[in-house]
């Protein structure tokens, strides 16, 4: 049962992948309806400049249908998210790795939110980049957030194998083996199982 809760484009031959690898359920930026074997829901993935223009475009997307991310570029925004039932997941990027300290984390998991990272990221990150981003990432593990890994797939070519995920994030993250399997499994499914694909 694995998902990937960040694939840009799920064309045929992305979808015709996903099933060969084992995958069952897929989060698309952009996605054609009908196809058999994989469940697929929409995403959208805001970067708010603000915190009024996040609430802005939160009452704009319709409730259910597709997973709401959101990559906060503030302590505002990211605290805001944390606690707002409309938002699914916030992402951690490169570029917002900041806004992640402890406090963000506690807001996080006291009201359930977790914490998504794409594999995308952690391939064009630089030594200093993977650094911070391995410290983020396994405060979030010590708290007990779940964690979610999307691939950030945008063809076929780019999907990668969930075994060889696991495996990236045990070597580059520390990850525990059974924590990488939770981020590539029951965490990401839990949040498309109340979805309308």
């Amino acid at each position: 049962m694995f998902t990937d809760l960040n694939v840009k484009d799920c064309g045929s031959e992305l979808l015709e992948k996903a099933t060969m690898l084992g995958y069952s359920a897929l989060a698309c930026w952009g996605y054609s309806n009908g196809e058999v074997g994989i469940r697929i829901v929409g995403k959208k993935v805001l970067a708010p400049g603000s915190l009024e223009e996040l609430k802005q475009t939160l009452v704009k997307i319709p409730t259910g249908r597709a997973v709401v991310s959101v990559s906060p570029r503030d302590s505002a925004t990211a605290r805001w998210s944390a606690h707002d039932g409309r938002v699914d997941t916030i992402v951690m990027t490169l570029e917002n790795i900041d806004v992640f300290d402890k406090k963000q984390f506690s807001t996080m998991k006291y009201y359930g939110k977790p914490l998504e990272i794409w594999l995308s990221d952690l391939r064009r990150a630089g030594s200093v980049q993977l650094a911070k981003y391995y410290r983020r990432v396994n405060l979030a593990l010590r708290m007990k957030i779940p964690v979610i890994t999307g691939s950030g797939a945008s063809d076929w070519s780019q999907l990668p194998h969930p075994r060889a995920v696991v495996y990236l994030l045990t070597l580059f993250l520390d990850f525990p083996e059974k924590e990488a399997l939770l981020s590539l499994t029951s965490h990401p499914y839990s949040v498309i199982a109340g979805k309308v694909g």
